[in-house]
């Protein structure tokens, strides 16, 4: 009896399992890995679960660079894009061309850039952990670093797993100027009746050194981001000086507030000291007369030969002394 064929393990997709496990949130990156790789083990691929196991977990910034690649395409292929045409315009124009607009070039690489940050930042403030900014930087960086690469590197996009560093010698050598043809062979005449004269050996025209063609691009480059950056430090400079006066004012406003308020609390005090003053002269000038219409009262009970108290009394006129007589002597 013939044996029965050992069955062999379902088809799996582990580039797919993998980019599903680097799309997945970072939190839960570990749990999701142990998960893929107990399934995997369970199904017989013992080689690809250790494949999974060994998969590394991305770092903050990694992970947000990761997701621009998975969720904005279109703006992280951009940035390889526009990394590729800036290093394309760097060669030309070391080759002479001097139509190249270098200036254009790089600012649309930097404007491709700061897109992909931006999105980047937005994916971290919509997952609920707004992007610091240390991890801001550093996906920054990790962008330059992969317009520096552009569409000929060899990362693993969506998949990286540490900050992306700037490429080596190696990945500058599209702009290294292309060596310069031997000079053609002068042909000499020689005269019999004379002594040939001494041929004298051409200078050999120098090759342009590989280093010195690199260092002037990323010096123009560089001087190019220093521009820019000038630029962004005058006008926050001028956002703060005008922020600055907006505050000195508010705060003059504050202190004339302030003092306009004491006055009015003071003004206050003392129209409620004199209201009260003159409560308690109305109270007593108001009891004085109450007591006066008693009195009044009093004396014009008592019949109508009283004189009223309000009539002053007639004067009776004055008896005249007797003149006395003069003395006899």
């Amino acid at each position: 009896m013939a044996a029965r064929p050992t069955e062999e393990p379902p088809f799996v997709d582990s580039t797919a399992a993998l980019a599903s496990l680097y799309q997945a949130p970072l939190a839960e990156f570990v749990a999701r890995r142990t998960a893929l790789v107990s399934q995997l083990k369970r199904s017989g691929h013992k080689d690809v679960a250790a494949r999974m196991a060994a998969a590394p977990k991305p770092s903050r910034a990694a992970y947000l660079v990761n997701q621009v690649y998975w969720q904005a395409r279109a703006t992280y292929d951009a940035v390889l894009e526009a990394g590729t045409t800036a290093r394309a315009a760097q060669q030309a124009r070391l080759l002479g061309d001097a139509s190249t607009d270098l200036a254009e070039t790089l600012r649309r690489r930097d404007e491709a850039i700061r897109a992909a940050t931006s999105e980047a930042t937005r994916i971290a403030s919509r997952d609920g952990q707004a992007a610091s900014g240390a991890a801001e930087a550093q996906v920054r960086a990790s962008f330059e670093a992969l317009a520096a690469h552009g569409l000929e590197s060899r990362l693993t996009h969506g998949h990286l797993v540490a900050d992306v560093d700037l490429p080596g010698l190696a990945a500058f050598a599209g702009l290294i100027l292309p060596a310069t043809p031997p000079p053609t062979t002068v042909r000499r005449f020689e005269v019999v009746s004379r002594r040939p004269a001494p041929e004298v050996p051409a200078e050999p025209t120098a090759e342009p050194d590989p280093l010195v063609a690199q260092a002037e691009a990323l010096v123009s480059d560089l001087e190019q981001r220093r521009a820019s950056a000038v630029e962004r430090l005058a006008e926050l400079e001028r956002g703060a000086v005008a922020a600055r006066a907006v505050a000195t004012a508010a705060e003059q406003a504050a202190l004339e507030a302030a003092r306009a308020a004491e006055e009015a609390r003071q003004a206050v005090s003392r129209a409620e000291a004199t209201q009260a003053a003159v409560a308690e002269d109305l109270a007593r000038v108001t009891e004085h007369l109450d007591e006066a219409r008693r009195a009044w009262e009093r004396l014009t009970s008592t019949g109508p030969s009283r004189p009223d108290p309000t009539t002053p009394a007639p004067t009776r006129p004055r008896a005249r002394r007797p003149s006395p007589r003069p003395s006899r002597q």
